[in-house]
């Protein structure tokens, strides 16, 4: 709960608020676009189905530390290759590459060391409670039992004696009432939102990495192909070492990351033994997602930002009518729709054979305690 209070407190919004900055850190993207890059073919037909929209906006790096290093990268790469630094600038460039590229490793670092910490002191504890709790209520609801590969109690079929739940004290009630799996419509939403969240830094990670690597190969080593513009500088084409570079620093440890933070999330919520907790908990690990946010708007110098969002890439692609233009990125919800339905009913080792014999008797007792006194 004190992460999920630090997380509302230092949200974006917040932070731009507080600075003055707000409209600085609105991605790029996110701003109004200074011309209509739409033309709309004229036909006689009359139907809206019968155009397609010209994209040639130029898709700008600048969103979050990730998206900084690679920005900040191809810019001085691309200066260099126009014969704008020579001397003390390819110093400076060098040093400004440098504590970027240490800025990253400190975000993906402080990922790694939390979730390493959540599982040790936080997830494993909560459980073990878990199972601990629901292996009582086993043994006491069923008229016979057997002993699970964790050790914990089941019951066997036809055994389950309903009579037995008011025998259990209010304590034993309230915690076994308020196990996630009990309600499984409530922790399949909030794994759902939970579940999103992390598809939309997969996302993110994809297109990242789709941005240089859809980009033409020339030249050697580390080096961009580029042409001055009146803004900054248009990325044509980067080398494979540059492409490399992408993927092995930023594109795969960031997809690794958001992965384990998701399986670790479904694990720590689904185990967590009450239902105010649960929102909370989601909220404490949506700071985890966001902290290559919050360095981006806090750590990054202004300066590295502007060049950043200065590097861009022409995209010159022609949306054309048709339902997957339409519907393409509906396709992260059909996804995690899926894995939220395999990971309650089939993944989830949080509960072990949970027989789903909880909410039956559990719900006339949560009404009772919800009911307004």
């Amino acid at each position: 709960s004190g992460l999920a209070v630090g997380f509302l407190r230092h949200s974006p919004m917040q932070i731009g608020m507080q600075q003055g900055v707000w409209m600085q850190a609105i991605p790029m993207y996110a701003q109004p676009p200074q011309q209509n890059p739409r033309t709309v073919d004229d036909d006689d037909s009359g139907s809206d189905d019968d155009h397609h929209v010209e994209d040639t906006e130029q898709l700008c790096e600048g969103e979050d530390i990730y998206d900084v290093f690679i920005g900040c990268l191809l810019y001085d790469l691309a200066r260099y290759g126009l014969n704008k630094s020579r001397g003390r600038g390819n110093c400076r460039r060098f040093f400004r590459a440098f504590a970027v590229f240490l800025v990253m490793l400190l975000n993906m670092g402080v990922q790694v060391y939390i979730i390493f910490h959540v599982q040790r002191f936080v997830s494993s504890w909560a459980v073990g409670e878990a199972r601990s709790a629901y292996s009582d209520y086993e043994e006491h609801m069923y008229s016979s039992s057997h002993l699970n590969k964790n050790g914990m109690h089941r019951g066997n079929a036809g055994a389950f004696l309903p009579a037995n739940f008011a025998t259990l004290s209010d304590e034993e009630k309230k915690v076994v009432c308020q196990t996630p799996l009990s309600q499984p419509a409530f922790l399949m939403v909030m794994l759902g939102v939970w579940t999103l969240n992390n598809f939309g830094e997969l996302k993110l990670s994809f297109l990242q990495g789709y941005r240089v690597l859809r980009l033409p190969t020339s030249g050697r080593g580390l080096s961009a192909d580029a042409e001055a513009t009146e803004d900054g500088v248009q990325i044509n084409g980067v080398s494979m070492g540059m492409k490399i570079l992408t993927l092995v620093c930023v594109t795969i440890p960031r997809i690794l990351v958001t992965v384990v933070l998701l399986w670790l999330g479904c694990r720590w919520l689904t185990a967590t033994q009450s239902f105010a907790d649960v929102i909370l908990n989601a909220l404490a690990l949506g700071f985890l997602v966001d902290l290559n946010s919050l360095l981006y708007r806090t750590v990054m110098p202004r300066r590295d930002l502007v060049d950043a969002q200065k590097t861009c890439v022409a995209k010159n692609e022609k949306l054309e009518p048709s339902i997957w233009a339409y519907s393409a990125d509906l396709v992260w919800f059909v996804l995690a729709v899926v894995w939220v339905w395999l990971y309650v009913f089939h993944l989830q080792m949080v509960l072990n054979e949970y027989n789903y014999d909880v909410a039956s008797v559990c719900n006339p007792f949560l009404d009772v305690m919800a009911a307004p006194r």
